[in-house]
């Protein structure tokens, strides 16, 4: 009987094992993979150049900007300040906003009131910058816009507020809700046309104001104007005598005791097929002609120094995939990238991987790469730079 069992249990063991090593390879062949690891090889943060900081004057207060990158540079108390006609950036740019123009429209006829012509003469005993007006005669939306921009009309801001709010005191409060509505925290108007010392702001916030008046390109065509032939007037020339010189496109001067001269400017230049603009305000120059000179000297400056730069190159490796069952795998650039670059500015990157699973190949984009430099915001594909291989057989059944 004891060797009957014994003689039994040698098969049954076997047997035994032999479900338990199919078993067990089974499970290693079903068993999950562990998951891919991904680590990014391309700096997180980059400096790009030395800094060369723009030239801005050291009197007053004036920052500088430049389309896709923001705001480059500051100096001065960026404390609020008189900006005398700068003022009536926002005048011209809250008319086109309630009463927009196209290119080449006129707008309605406005016809001068007694009031007006009482008003012309008020402001001409104060020594404002005005030009002539009688009751009964008519100008355009558009003339006025020119005549309040271009010659600096104190007068025909004023006779604009009316047409749009029957006030100027409504008016300068519809004023003040756009400065706030654009982010412009630091400004304050009193009036139409910053003849009163209570209108202040400061260079950041008629740098935000200045970028959005530009993009009307009535707004534009305006303050370009070198010149322009008012009806019942004649002809008449913009205060801002760098119109043309420098790049300068734009966009108002401002002048008085309290404020000093004043600024804001729009200026293009050109880097290889790519045209750039640079915004500033200069304010608190001992006069106009210091402002000009001061303008000049930082659009010339910030002119040479930007860059046209490649930060990325097609190919280029940014990571790297880490697999438990094999070398590991390059992740690549899928296109260049190429930025508007000023010295010294930080490129930020960051990788973001979609859901990597084998097999894949070579050539397929497992994510995207985010790169960003001031305003501008790049997508880059991430691309598998070989084939990523299921593990085989003898990996499976030899991991623990």
């Amino acid at each position: 009987m004891y060797q009957r069992q014994s003689s039994l249990a040698a098969p049954l063991l076997l047997a035994f094992v032999a479900i338990m090593l199919s078993t067990g390879i089974g499970l290693q062949l079903v068993r999950g993979l562990p998951p891919i690891e991904a680590s990014t090889t391309f700096p997180a943060t980059t400096v790009l150049g030395q800094e060369n900081p723009a030239p801005l004057p050291a009197v007053g207060a004036s920052a500088v900007a430049v389309g896709g990158l923001g705001t480059i540079g500051s100096a001065g108390d960026q404390t609020p300040r008189p900006i005398a006609s700068v003022t009536k950036i926002m005048t011209a740019y809250l008319i086109l906003t309630e009463h927009p123009l196209q290119p080449g429209e006129t707008g309605p006829l406005i016809t001068i009131t007694e009031a007006d012509e009482s008003r012309y003469f008020e402001m001409l005993v104060q020594d404002q910058s005005v030009q002539p007006v009688a009751a009964g005669l008519q100008f355009s939306q558009l003339d006025l816009l020119q005549g309040l921009l271009i010659p600096s009309a104190n007068n025909f801001g004023e006779i604009l507020a009316q047409w749009d709010s029957a006030s100027v005191t409504a008016f300068v409060a519809k004023m003040n809700t756009a400065a706030a509505d654009l982010g412009m925290t630091n400004t304050v108007y009193a009036d139409v046309s910053g003849f009163l010392p209570g209108s202040v702001s400061t260079p950041q916030d008629q740098l935000i104001l200045a970028r959005v008046a530009m993009a009307n390109p009535t707004f534009a065509s305006i303050v370009g104007s070198s010149a322009v032939l008012l009806p019942h007037i004649g002809s008449v020339n913009s205060t801002n005598t760098l119109l043309g010189a420098s790049g300068i496109v734009g966009i108002k001067t401002g002048y008085t005791e309290e404020a000093g001269g004043n600024l804001a400017f729009a200026a293009r230049t050109t880097l290889g097929s790519r045209q750039v603009d640079i915004f500033g305000a200069v304010f608190g120059q001992i006069d106009r002609p210091a402002a000009f000179a001061a303008t000049t000297e930082i659009v010339s400056s910030v002119s040479e120094n930007l860059q046209i730069m490649q930060v990325l190159s097609r190919g280029q490796s940014v990571a790297v995939l880490n697999l438990p069952w094999s070398d590991p795998v390059q992740l690549v650039a899928g296109d260049d990238a190429v930025l508007l670059v000023w010295p010294g500015m930080t490129l930020r990157m960051n990788v973001e991987y979609g859901e990597i699973r084998a097999p894949l190949q070579a050539g397929e984009q497992v994510g995207w790469i985010f790169l960003s430099l001031g305003e501008q915001n790049l997508q880059i594909p991430l691309i598998l730079t070989q084939d990523l291989d299921k593990p085989g057989i003898l990996w499976r059944l030899s991991r623990f």
